[in-house]
C-alpha cells in the first residue's frame, strides 16, 4: 500500500480502550461513540479540512452505511479508508467505495475463536436440551422423563463455509468424535483442509445431523438455505446459523420448525437486526441469542488491536512496529 498522511481517525462504535490507546500513539483519534450516522457525518465534515491527508472512520458491523452515505463521505469529508470491526462487511456498499476510491478493510479472524466456541456451544445446549431442563429446574420440578437428549460421537456435522470460524468448528466438532462433511465454494479451502469430505450443497443437507452455517452474506449466500432445501434436512437435524441473518430464509425454517421437519434450530443471526421475526419465539425447538457468536472480551479485545494494526498498515505501508504490539 502506498504511504498516505493522516488527519484524524473517528471512532464511531463501541471499541476497546487498548485500541483506542494505541490509535493515540501514532494519530489525532477521536471516539464518537453513540452517535447517530447522520451526527456523525455532519461532526466528521466540520473538522476534517486537510486537501494533503485523509482520515478514516471505524465503525462496527450495527452500522449501516450505504451508496449514499458513501456519497456523502466521499464528497464532504476526506475520510479514504473505512475500517469495519467484523468478521464481514455486508454492512458497508463496498461496491459504491470502490468507485469513490474508499479503502474497506475487515478483521477476518478477530472473532473466530469466540465464534466457533459459540457454534459448538449451541450443538450442545441443543443436544442435550439444557435450557428445558433448567426451566423446569426452576419451576421447582425434578422430573427427567420427559426429557430427551442424544451424543454426538457418530453423527455428522456439515459446515457450509469451511473458513476460519467453520473450519475451527469443525475441529471442536471431531474432537467430540462428529463425522465432518463441508461444502465450500472455494478450491483453495478445499485444498487446504483434506481432513473434511466436501460434498455439494444438497448432499450436505441429505447427509448431515447437525448443519452450521459460517458464511458471508453476498449475492451468492442470500437464502441459500430456503423453502425448497430445507426440505432435505431429516426431521432429527439441527440447523445452526452464526454467520448472517439473511443465509437462511427465517420463513421457511419458522415453517419447517413449526411441521418438526427440523428438530432443533440455534439462531443468533437475523435478517433485520437489532429486530427479529416474533415467530420464532413460540417455538420450543430454538435456541435464540442477540448476535452474540464473536463477541468476548477476548475478541473485543483482539480485534481492535488488530483494527488499529490495519490502519496503521495503511498509513505506512508497514506491519506495525514493536511499540504498537500490545
Amino acid at each position: 500500500m502506498k504511504s498516505e498522511k493522516c488527519e484524524f481517525i473517528f471512532i464511531a462504535d463501541e471499541f476497546h480502550q487498548k485500541g483506542i490507546d494505541l490509535l493515540k500513539r501514532e494519530y489525532n483519534t477521536l471516539y464518537l461513540n453513540g452517535l447517530t450516522t447522520r451526527d456523525l457525518l455532519k461532526l466528521i465534515a466540520s473538522k476534517t479540512h486537510s486537501a494533503n491527508k485523509t482520515s478514516a472512520l471505524i465503525i462496527r458491523s450495527t452500522r449501516k452505511l450505504g451508496a449514499d452515505r458513501i456519497s456523502e463521505i466521499k464528497n464532504k469529508t476526506n475520510i479514504r479508508l473505512i475500517c469495519t470491526v467484523s468478521s464481514g462487511f455486508d454492512n458497508i456498499d463496498v461496491l459504491a467505495c470502490s468507485k469513490l476510491n474508499i479503502k474497506v478493510l475487515n478483521v477476518p479472524g478477530g472473532n473466530m475463536i469466540s465464534a466457533a466456541e459459540f457454534t459448538m456451544s449451541l450443538i450442545l445446549a441443543l443436544a442435550k436440551n439444557l435450557f428445558p431442563a433448567n426451566n423446569m429446574m426452576n419451576k421447582g420440578l425434578f422430573d427427567n422423563s420427559g426429557i430427551s437428549n442424544f451424543e454426538l460421537s457418530g453423527k455428522t456435522l456439515g459446515v457450509i463455509g469451511v473458513g476460519r470460524v467453520g473450519s475451527y468448528t469443525a475441529k471442536f466438532a471431531k474432537a467430540f468424535g462428529m463425522n465432518i462433511i463441508g461444502n465450500d465454494i472455494d478450491p483453495k479451502v478445499r485444498a487446504a483442509y483434506k481432513w473434511i469430505k466436501f460434498v455439494s450443497l444438497n448432499s450436505l443437507l441429505r447427509k448431515s445431523d447437525v448443519v452450521t452455517l459460517h458464511v458471508p452474506l453476498d449475492n451468492t449466500t442470500v437464502n441459500l438455505i430456503n423453502g425448497n432445501n430445507i426440505k432435505l434436512l431429516s426431521g432429527n437435524s439441527m440447523l445452526i446459523n452464526c454467520s448472517r441473518g439473511g443465509t437462511v430464509n427465517e420463513k421457511a425454517l419458522i415453517s419447517a420448525l413449526k411441521r418438526g421437519k427440523i428438530r432443533y434450530a440455534g439462531i443468533d443471526v437475523f435478517l433485520k437486526e437489532p429486530g427479529f421475526a416474533s415467530e420464532f419465539t413460540k417455538l420450543n425447538n430454538v435456541i435464540l441469542t442477540p448476535h452474540l457468536a464473536g463477541k468476548t472480551a477476548e475478541s473485543k479485545i483482539r480485534m481492535s488491536i488488530q483494527t488499529a494494526e490495519n490502519i496503521y498498515k495503511y498509513y505506512t505501508g508497514k506491519r506495525h512496529t514493536l511499540k504498537f504490539v500490545n
